[in-house]
């Protein structure tokens, strides 16, 4: 119908169709209109000490001083809010507005020295500490770059719970999707609620978080979910519980609405996290990838629960963890290299290296569907005692119970393909309780009063068949556990150098019993492998933990993580000083120590940070002074050759 005729049935709606018209048409020219040429875009400067909010804001000679004024300004896209490095901004930063897709908002830094600290400690003088440094509440297409934040939450403030606290909080209670967040080059450190926890019961209530991404449900039909999310090279350390929380408030279904969805972690260092590093719960299609875990559940701050593992996944949906190292797990429970959770679908943990995880190697509750273990080195994982629970620590623990205590089987879990090794005296526990279990071409290498399995070992299947077959034993490993292969291997893997310190020490020399004695037996391909996020994750494997070529479908593969038929090794010169220099400074002397042969007082050093920038160019020494830096993630460039990365915490 015309609208010329509406007007003539229903004169009296002429003006508000005519005003309707009039607004759809600014909208349909404003939308055209920075489609096409852009938003303007300003420049926000903040300077704590120098700053007036009386100045306009827009250079930094007029910067503001505060956070409240800049939480008062109506952000477009394209506009950017730069800190002074060296100043601390105490208070409570509300984003004030979103970007687009191609015009996000910046948040960053300016000027020399160490990044801006952000903060929400404002004291009882100010009404007490705010639950978050920076909330972002239904606002998207925001980028957090080169920033410090901390939240350490002494004093109550009303209507905030003194069990929380957080550092940035992105919060979706409206009814639309939020995309397209990015966090990168941050610290985010000395994060604690009001209240600590002092009873283990309450662990599970205790939420406090580096970074805290929370969807709230509303409806059955109203879906909605935060998207499109990139966390890399950030600094994480001295948190109470966790590093990143992600969580959704509903929906238990198989979609992709009721979760959030494309979560991205990669090149981030966890530190000495109280709890776990990177938690999904409720999440859709999750990869996390070449990120270091060091002393995750920690309890060197007594507020600290002292229980984790490096990740810790619940109900969530297509997750890919690969490529990680798991370092020095420590925790009463749990405390799992990486921990798959309830009710999840199609987990994929692949390529880590796991050492002195004080739970275990696998931990698998229940209620999975295709979680996957494969291509991992684990050592001396396991060694727990606790007077509470005789067998607490797992070579493998496949559970059957969901909470409030109802019995969810696994289904069709795989455990191919990993080393695993034991060389110092403890004893392990197998407990597997599930259906459809998969267990093959996995080396089990108990030796120095090492005995895995030892405490306790338990496999039932439940009505369903175990596919148990081409392990290959060595040492002290439980006689029940290896008759249950349908075709054992007996053997000395005869490892590359054992005793060197670091994951390169498990390839095969030549006369290694696994070389060509596994099974080509195929796992499940990752779900949606070649496609968004997961764009560079095959369908199935093709290398092995150390890049050499394989193919499970055809042909006889090696047992254990290293498919190298020829005792070829992965050993460059490089790769040995990666490993060979200490990662973590003397807290007390601030060096780092060069120990290689490989290099001399002709090499050519280079120190640079996350984003690129050359900090350092000393000369080789055995010990460099690194006391300079401001604390994060550095690089060591040797003769044009990247190494690994160090970690400056003062």
């Amino acid at each position: 119908m015309k609208i010329k005729n509406i007007l003539r049935k229903n004169p009296d709606s002429r003006c508000f169709i005519d005003l309707r018209i009039f607004r759809t048409t600014l909208t349909i020219l404003f939308f055209y209109f920075f489609s096409f040429f852009g938003y303007s875009q300003t420049t926000y400067y903040l300077d704590a000490t120098n700053g007036s909010d009386d100045s306009s804001g827009t250079s930094i000679n007029l910067a503001w001083q505060s956070l409240t004024k800049i939480s008062m300004q109506v952000l477009q896209p394209g506009d950017e809010v730069l800190f002074k490095k060296g100043e601390r901004f105490d208070g409570h930063f509300v984003v004030n507005g979103s970007g687009t897709q191609t015009q996000p908002i910046l948040i960053s830094s300016y000027g020399t020295g160490n990044k801006p600290i952000i903060t929400g400690e404002v004291g009882a003088a100010e009404g007490g500490d705010y639950q978050e440094a920076i909330y972002v509440n239904n606002n998207e297409h925001i980028i957090f770059d080169d920033l410090e934040i901390n939240n350490e939450r002494l004093v109550t403030r009303n209507g905030i719970d003194d069990k929380d606290a957080f550092g940035i909080y992105i919060h979706n209670t409206g009814p639309d999707v939020l995309r397209n967040f990015t966090f990168r080059n941050l610290t985010l450190q000395n994060v604690y609620a009001v209240q600590p926890m002092l009873d283990p019961e309450d662990f599970n209530g205790l939420e406090v978080a580096g970074i805290r991404f929370f969807s709230t449900w509303n409806t059955a039909n109203n879906h909605k979910n935060i998207q499109d999310v990139l966390v890399e090279d950030c600094y994480f350390t001295d948190l109470q519980r966790l590093g990143v929380h992600v969580k959704h408030d509903g929906g238990n279904g198989d979609d992709d609405e009721s979760r959030n969805k494309n979560f991205v972690f990669r090149n981030n260092t966890f530190y000495k996290i109280g709890g776990t590093c990177i938690l999904p719960t409720r999440t859709y299609n999750c990869l996390i990838e070449n990120n270091i875990f060091d002393y995750p559940g920690d309890n060197s701050d007594p507020r600290m629960p002292a229980r984790g593992s490096s990740v810790w996944t619940w109900r969530s949906i297509n997750t890919v963890i690969q490529y990680n190292q798991c370092l020095h797990i420590r925790g009463y429970l749990d405390s799992h290299g990486i921990h798959v959770d309830h009710e999840n679908v199609n987990t994929f943990i692949q390529y880590n290296y796991m050492e002195d995880c004080e739970g275990g190697f696998v931990e698998i509750l229940g209620g999975n569907v295709n979680a996957v273990y494969r291509f991992n080195v684990s050592v001396n994982d396991g060694w727990r005692e606790n007077p509470g629970w005789t067998n607490s620590n797992h070579t493998i623990w496949i559970n059957e119970k969901t909470p409030g205590d109802q019995v969810h089987y696994s289904d069709e879990s795989y455990i191919y393909n990993n080393t695993v090794v034991m060389n110092y005296n403890y004893s392990t526990a197998i407990d597997i309780d599930a259906t459809n279990t998969h267990i093959y071409n996995n080396i089990f290498y108990a030796i120095n009063g090492a005995s895995l399995g030892g405490k306790q070992m338990v496999i039932r299947n439940n009505g369903t068949p175990l596919f148990m077959t081409n392990n290959l034993f060595f040492g002290s490993v439980r006689g029940s556990f290896r008759n249950s292969d349908s075709s054992p291997v007996d053997g000395e893997p005869f490892f590359n150098n054992e005793n060197s310190g670091d994951k390169f020490g498990y390839q095969l020399n030549t006369n290694s019993n696994a070389i060509n004695t596994g099974v080509a037996h195929q796992g499940p391909p990752v779900a949606e492998a070649g496609i968004g996020i997961f764009v560079n994750v095959p369908e199935y494997p093709n290398v092995d933990f150390y890049g050499h070529p394989i193919d499970l479908s055809s042909g006889t593969p090696n047992i254990g993580a290293c498919n190298a038929k020829n005792g070829e090794l992965l050993s460059t010169d490089n790769v040995k000083l990666a490993d060979n220099f200490k990662i973590y400074p003397n807290p007390t002397n601030k060096f780092i120590s060069l120990t290689a042969k490989s290099i001399n007082k002709h090499s050519k050093l280079i120190i640079y940070n996350t984003l690129g920038q050359i900090v350092m160019k000393p000369l080789f020494k055995e010990f460099i002074d690194v006391s300079n830096l401001e604390n994060g993630v550095y690089f060591l460039k040797i003769n044009d050759i990247q190494t690994n990365r160090f970690i400056v915490n003062k």
